[in-house]
């Protein structure tokens, strides 16, 4: 089982800053995708490849809230929270460094926000095969681009990773952000005279799941210029893969490789070592085509170009999600669709499709409903008609209202004789009686702030 040999770790320690006009202030991670919290996904996903620990990240502040919300889920798994100072400013590989004393074995590492159809075996399988020191899970993108954005319009620009790897082995030779080139990518005449096979792509989605040697995080232990995984240790591994490393002795006992690692020194942290001898002997998992030329190595896995992934970090995307959570539960869980209506709730609804309901909700009669997403503890009240929308916990739908396409915000209440389109309402925002809004954000935060 992958436990045996693999530690696993969920980063959910993000302020959710692309989300600010459904979070205003909330855990990021405890977002509902249908009637779960976002951080849901990974850990069953660990859960159901045979994981029994799982080391949390998260934020001081939120840590209560997010222990008592996944103590009500009953995973069966044990759960280590660790907490970073709130008003830190902490990326991914800060929060790696941060934990590198309770690192014991090579690590999984999963974003709260991946939510991923995947097969973890083949991924862990093909790690120890190609004796990668970082493995990154690539899907492919634009699975988030099919709906229509709620709130004011806007010019709307997908985030895209440019990332070459070699076809043959799929290793990967090159990452970088989009952003971060006007029209055109230039690269090095080594780089393409040294690798022929390259392959450059822009519509892959890097799925922030990352298997890692244990030594990777002990070199981040000492290297605090690296904040982020994806942004810098990832194009930092790649750079350091392409450089020759230096010739090591035949070990006489007075090598600098027996002595402790130098500060930075990297390929001191990339040796392959007697305990990894151990853990190759023991691996259940696949290690025939294993090429140890060169002591780092980054590969990338690609899951099959069906299977459904998407990171949750824009209202985009959120809303995406939620609205094909019907079509893709059972992929993604393994468990059937009726496990998305909350037997605690009380549905007297009778033209109800496509939805996910969460505990406690009440939906009267005369109500139509279709493909939405109602979290926890809602209310509907008659004569309401609501299609393709996300209510997140606590609001409140009083008669006669239309909802289409709106993401509303936890405990918002929406007066009687209200009709909204395409609109984005905030946390607690009370829709006064007979409101007639279309393409708006309402919230009662100070401030404007932009859709992404």
């Amino acid at each position: 089982m992958g436990q045996q040999e693999f530690q696993a770790i969920v980063l959910a320690a993000g302020k959710g800053t692309r989300l600010p006009e459904i979070l205003e202030g909330r855990p990021k991670c405890l977002l509902p995708i249908g009637p779960y919290p976002m951080i849901w996904y990974p850990l069953q996903l660990l859960q159901r490849h045979g994981f029994n620990e799982v080391l949390v990240i998260v934020q001081e502040s939120e840590k209560s809230e997010i222990q008592q919300r996944l103590e009500r889920l009953q995973l069966k798994l044990k759960l280590e929270y660790y907490s970073i100072p709130t008003d830190s400013e902490c990326g991914t590989a800060d929060s790696l460094r941060l934990v590198s004393d309770k690192i014991k074995s090579d690590v999984v590492v999963l974003s709260c926000d991946s939510v991923i159809q995947v097969n973890l075996y083949p991924l862990l399988s093909k790690f120890r095969e190609k004796d990668a020191s970082i493995q990154m899970l690539l899907m492919e993108g634009g699975k988030d681009q099919d709906v229509v954005m709620p709130g004011p319009k806007s010019k709307y620009k997908a985030e895209k990773d440019i990332i070459g790897y070699d076809k043959a082995t799929n290793k990967v030779l090159f990452m970088a952000s989009a952003s971060d080139f006007e029209e055109t990518v230039k690269l090095s005449g080594h780089l393409l005279r040294e690798n022929p096979e390259l392959n450059i792509s822009s519509y892959l989605l890097d799925a922030h799941v990352y298997i890692m040697k244990r030594w990777v995080v002990e070199y981040l232990a000492v290297t605090e210029a690296l904040s982020a995984v994806k942004g810098e240790l990832l194009p930092h591994i790649i750079k350091k893969q392409m450089l020759q490393p230096p010739i090591v002795p035949e070990n006489d006992g007075t090598s600098e490789y027996s002595t402790k690692p130098k500060v930075d020194d990297i390929f001191q942290f990339a040796i392959y070592t007697e305990m990894d001898k151990k853990i190759d002997k023991a691996s259940i998992f696949n290690k025939e085509e294993k090429a140890t030329s060169h002591p780092i190595r980054c590969y990338a896995y690609f899951a099959d170009t069906n299977a459904y992934g998407v990171r949750v970090n824009n209202v985009r995307s959120f809303l995406s999600c939620n609205l094909k959570i019907f079509e893709i539960f059972p992929a993604l869980t393994g468990f059937a669709e009726r496990e998305l209506v909350s037997q605690t709730s009380s549905i007297k609804s009778t033209q109800i499709s496509k939805c996910a309901v969460g505990d406690m909700t009440t939906i009267s009669e005369k109500t139509s409903l279709n493909q939405n997403v109602i979290a926890n503890g809602c209310t509907i009240q008659p004569k309401t008609r609501i299609n393709n929308s996300v209510l997140m916990d606590g609001v409140t739908i009083e008669e006669n209202v239309v909802i289409d396409n709106c993401i509303i915000g936890e405990k918002a209440v929406v007066k009687s004789g209200s009709t909204l389109k395409n609109c984005l309402i905030g946390p607690h925002f009370v829709v006064a009686a007979s409101t007639k809004k279309e393409s708006v954000y309402l919230s009662n935060a100070d401030g404007f702030m932009t859709i992404d």
